[in-house]
């Protein structure tokens, strides 16, 4: 049984035009090995010339797949040199048009059809029919209603073939064409969502940055107040500072001004930290998931700067809410570690109790917690657990010494 299994799992792995030409090779051997007999028997070709132009007509379709008007000519000229050294003399038998002949040119057509311009399957279809009526030339006697009936058999079959084709090879092009477009959409969007999420992210840093500054600001301001016999060219100093800092935050407006959309509001809550956890977590537990928290004690005051608070903040949230989106009813676990300079942020989900409903506009917040962790160069890993959960695995740097540069 499980020898077979593996054999079904081999075969659906196979590319649909190792199928295509599989069939058309295998239509292309059954019409030549049923044609070369039946030329023979009963039209009475010479078995001598049955056998290469019964052939050469029924691999016209292969060949019509890399040389699609050198096989139309020459399915033509075969179907004509079949039709006149054919014998019409059988009334058993439909001529001047063989049965095997009719499938060749059918199979040549909807190959046409697939994978040729259409011009040059309308023109080997309305040559078949002009062929089909120069092979009446030939020296055999005709009864004119077998032989109207069998021409008219031949046009509409072989005209159904080449419409088939075209109409398949047409869905086929505008439905690859649909896939490209789509991913190319898709793309776009990543894209774009990737450069929105950066500049939100720019945003809160310069919150974040912009406090910062203006304390250093405030400092060498009031420096000469709160020391008032400090040497004079300290006190430039001070000022020089105090200066520097106005013109920093000067410019850190104007960049944000830039990022900021046309018409948006401006954000000005300050930007949550590592106070805000416990109440991100309350939250996530009121929405109904079943939060538990592990070593929240290393989140005391002064466990890592503004920037390290608020990156480890936005992934929880991303998290929570992706835990909460697509395993609704599991129970999450978050675990703060601090084996060094650095903050190690866990959080796991086990399989969903229910099926998840289906939120548009999702699947681009891994690319946000990514760039959130490469500002603060950190890591983060995402991936299945083997229950059917999902963990995501953050290590954070607290920034106690000098980041690396921003990217």
């Amino acid at each position: 049984m499980g020898g077979a299994s593996r054999d079904r799992v081999s075969l659906r792995r196979v590319r649909p035009e190792v199928w295509a030409w599989a069939a058309l090779v295998a239509v292309a051997v059954a019409v030549a090995a049923v044609g070369i007999p039946l030329n023979s028997l009963v039209y009475g070709i010479p078995l001598v010339l049955a056998f290469p132009l019964t052939a050469l007509h029924a691999a016209a379709a292969v060949g019509g797949v890399f040389r699609p008007r050198t096989a139309a000519v020459g399915s033509l000229v075969l179907v004509l040199a079949l039709a006149a050294l054919s014998s019409g003399e059988s009334s058993a038998a439909p001529w001047p048009v063989a049965v095997t002949t009719l499938l060749g040119q059918c199979a040549l057509l909807l190959v046409f059809g697939l994978r040729a311009p259409w011009r040059i399957g309308v023109a080997c279809w309305i040559g078949g029919m002009l062929v089909g009526c120069l092979g009446l030339l030939g020296p055999w006697p005709t009864t004119g209603a077998a032989v109207t009936a069998d021409l008219v058999v031949f046009s509409s079959v072989t005209g159904a073939a080449l419409l088939i084709g075209v109409l398949v090879g047409r869905w086929r092009r505008i439905s690859a064409q649909l896939v490209r477009e789509r991913r190319l959409t898709e793309q776009e969007h990543a894209a774009r969502v990737v450069v929105q999420e950066k500049t939100r992210i720019a945003r809160e840093l310069h919150d974040v940055i912009a406090h910062s500054m203006s304390i250093v600001n405030v400092q060498a301001t009031t420096a000469r107040y709160r020391h008032p016999g400090a040497d004079a060219a300290l006190l430039a100093e001070f000022d020089e500072l105090a200066a520097s800092s106005r013109q920093a935050l000067r410019e850190m407006r104007g960049v944000l001004s830039v990022l900021r959309e046309a018409g948006s509001d401006a954000d000005t809550a300050p930007q949550p930290g590592f106070a805000a956890i416990p109440e991100l977590v309350e939250t996530t537990r009121r929405a109904g998931t079943a939060v538990d928290v592990v070593g929240a004690e290393v989140l005391e005051p002064g466990a890592g700067d503004e920037v390290a608070g608020t990156v480890t903040y936005r992934l929880l949230q991303e998290a929570l809410s992706n835990a909460t989106r697509h395993a609704p009813g599991a129970r999450a676990e978050v675990r703060f570690e601090r084996p060094g300079p650095e903050l190690v942020l866990t959080v796991r989900n086990g399989p969903p109790a229910r099926p998840p409903e289906l939120v548009a506009g999702g699947g681009h917040g891994q690319a946000g917690m990514r760039e959130r962790v490469a500002i603060v160069g950190g890591d983060i890993e995402f991936g299945s657990t083997e229950d059917g959960g999902y963990r995501v695995v953050a290590t954070v740097p607290l920034g106690s010494g000098e980041r690396q540069e921003v990217r």
